[in-house]
């Protein structure tokens, strides 16, 4: 299945692409949501590759690499790219650069399900179904053997759709070699016309449901992999078929429509998948497991799951980009869906948060609905009250706290995360701290002696100031070069608990919460972004909202770059790889800009979520830089 592999790795390529093709005039083509079964699996388009590769341009991302100042380093790292792609390039006879200017117009992806039943199968479930259930000992066994028989008949099947336009010389090129390997590897080409379009089929001789088909129509190339997935499409397309599409979808559509946007802003990325039956698949194909493992799986209630579609815009005056993400779930919210219980909470940061994190994400959850759903699974599996008996009675025994008293009443609706670079510059710069708010900060603190005296004995106590702090294990080891060594401690900071990996980055919070430096509340920047926030969302009120400074973060990666101590500790592991050795190179030639002409080209994003009665929606933008 190699070759097969490498088929679905070039599409890949095509997708990642930003060079710049000409402009050609588009042929009406049917979309793809309209060549694939309402059934699809999964599935990512995009629009126009033209336009989508003109859009990257126009992005800071492409202004960044246009940079006549940056263009060196751009450069070198295509050529890098080109030499990672050389393996599979040799085999398929294209350059990069040939390989990223098939695609003109549109491009498709799509995962799908492959179920062959015989006319023997399907009466008998019709007659089946048509009886009382019966749960006699022979009658399970028999519908035992019933699920590893339909799991055998599952499987996978995949459709690339790839529009060239009048110029497919280089595509032929990649199908006719694979045509030729495919044959020295046992396959059988056969070929047939339908409705005036030619169908090459390639089929293994000792494995018939092992294929590959692939017709060309009208500028488009469709590609199938599995039996009829290729013939199927051209049925669509003809508009002969039986089945409904994927654009016919009650889901899809439901999910799409909540990500499209106005017609003067169509997406150029579009994306669906369907998780649960990807997954009911995938256990069934697992044999006899699937008796066991599948009720479970339904009794977490992934089933419902109905969608998870998305899109991705670009360009714009104030947007560099906006991405969309819908999941759509069936009413009641229980099983899993019981512990997820969002919350709307106020989403600004709390004084402590200093100017200078990488990022910021405010998040409301109801802590009390999602203790009480996760005791309801918990006892679902293992028997009505279990939860309590296994859980809340032994860890009262132990430490003498009621479990919901000492930890779910005593704590908001909140939790804070922020993201921020530790210096010097290291590997693990990167440090993090959560922050749940508090309904009472002294019962919270005399909960956490009584658990010092019972179960964290190893914790220790220091000062920061005023402020009480407990401090973990300290690691007895030195940290290898180029990593820092992680200071785990908590703190209770006006009615926030909070933990860190790094003293440091607690010292900082707690100066911060002193007003003795920049608090990100004061920075324009975060009031930039939290109002774009406002205006995406309409009259919705989030649960979740997020800030990141993408600069800093690059900033981290540059400074790296820029480190001797890294360098010398990339230098042995990168002897054996050309391409990290190459890498390498690059640093020690040491031609990297000043970080400012990087850091003009990155602006800040933002991140919003909130909840409705048929799901949850996502969202995410990064604003224009001022370049």
């Amino acid at each position: 299945m190699r070759v097969l592999f490498s088929l679905v790795a070039i599409p890949l390529v095509l997708f990642t692409s930003i060079g710049i093709t000409g402009a050609e005039e588009k042929t009406v083509v049917p979309g793809a949501p309209r060549l694939l079964p309402e059934k699809t699996l999964a599935y990512i388009r995009i629009e126009n590759v033209t336009e989508f590769r003109e859009g990257l341009a126009a992005s800071s991302t492409g202004k960044m690499l246009a940079d006549p100042k940056l263009k060196p380093i751009a450069s070198e790292v295509y050529v890098i790219a080109a030499d990672a792609f050389q393996t599979l390039g040799d085999r398929i006879g294209l350059s990069l650069d040939e390989l990223m200017s098939i695609p003109k117009g549109q491009l498709a992806l799509a995962l799908i399900s492959k179920e062959q039943t015989s006319s023997t199968d399907k009466s008998t479930t019709e007659s089946t179904s048509k009886t009382p259930k019966d749960d006699s000992p022979e009658a399970i066994r028999k519908r035992i053997e019933e699920k590893q028989k339909e799991a055998a008949n599952v499987s996978f099947g995949g459709l690339i759709l790839i529009e060239t336009g009048d110029d497919d010389s280089a595509l032929k090129k990649i199908l006719s070699g694979l045509e030729k390997r495919m044959t020295q590897d046992g396959f059988v080409s056969r070929q047939e016309t339908i409705s005036g379009t030619s169908l090459v089929r390639l089929v293994r001789t000792n494995n018939p449901r092992e294929s590959l088909e692939y017709f060309r129509r009208d500028g488009v190339t469709v590609i199938g992999i599995g039996t009829d997935s290729a013939r199927d499409s051209l049925d669509r397309w003809n508009g002969v078929s039986d089945g409904r599409t994927l654009a016919e979808s009650t889901d899809f559509a439901a999910v799409m429509s909540r990500c499209i946007g106005e017609e003067e802003t169509r997406p150029q990325v579009t994306f669906f998948v369907n998780p649960y039956t990807i997954v009911e698949r995938l256990v069934k194909s697992s044999g006899g497991g699937a008796v066991i493992v599948w009720p479970i799986i339904e009794n977490l209630g992934v089933g419902k799951i109905r969608g998870i579609g998305g899109s991705i815009f670009q360009g714009g005056d104030t947007f560099d980009d906006i991405s969309h993400m819908h999941v759509l779930l069936d009413p009641p919210r229980d099983g899993i869906f019981g512990v997820v219980r969002p919350s709307k909470v106020d989403t600004n940061p709390p004084d402590w948060v200093p100017a200078d994190v990488t990022s910021y994400v405010s998040l409301g959850w109801r802590v009390d609905a999602a203790f009480d759903g996760f005791e309801r699974i918990f006892d679902r599996f293992s028997g009505e009250g279990s939860f309590n008996t296994r859980t809340v009675e032994p860890f009262k025994t132990q430490t003498g706290l009621d479990l919901r008293e000492a930890l779910v009443n005593t704590t908001k609706d909140r939790g804070v995360m922020i993201s921020w670079l530790q210096k010097p510059v290291t590997f693990n710069s990167s440090t993090s701290l959560v922050g749940i708010q508090l309904k009472d900060p002294a019962e919270m603190s005399r909960t956490i002696e009584k658990l010092r005296e019972s179960v964290w004995k190893g914790v220790e106590t220091d000062s920061i100031g005023a402020t009480k702090i407990y401090r973990g294990p300290q690691r007895d080891q030195p940290m290898p070069p180029g990593f820092r060594a992680p200071t785990p401690c908590a703190a209770i900071v006006g009615d926030w608990l909070m933990a860190t990996d790094s003293r440091e980055l607690l010292e900082h919070v707690i100066r911060s919460n002193n007003g003795a430096v920049p608090r990100l509340s004061s920075l324009p920047e975060y009031d930039l972004v939290a109002s774009e926030v406002g205006a995406q969302l309409d009259a919705e009120k989030p649960f979740m909202f997020s800030f990141a400074r993408q600069a800093e973060v690059l900033r981290q990666f540059y400074d790296l770059a820029k480190s001797p101590q890294v360098r010398d500790a990339l230098k042995g592991p990168s002897e054996n790889n050309p391409i990290a050795k190459r890498i390498m190179e690059l640093l020690a030639e040491d031609q990297l800009p000043p970080f400012d002409e990087f850091k003009k080209y990155f602006a800040p994003s933002g991140g919003f979520a909130y909840d409705e009665p048929t799901g949850m929606h996502f969202g995410r933008y990064t604003l224009k830089a001022d370049d």
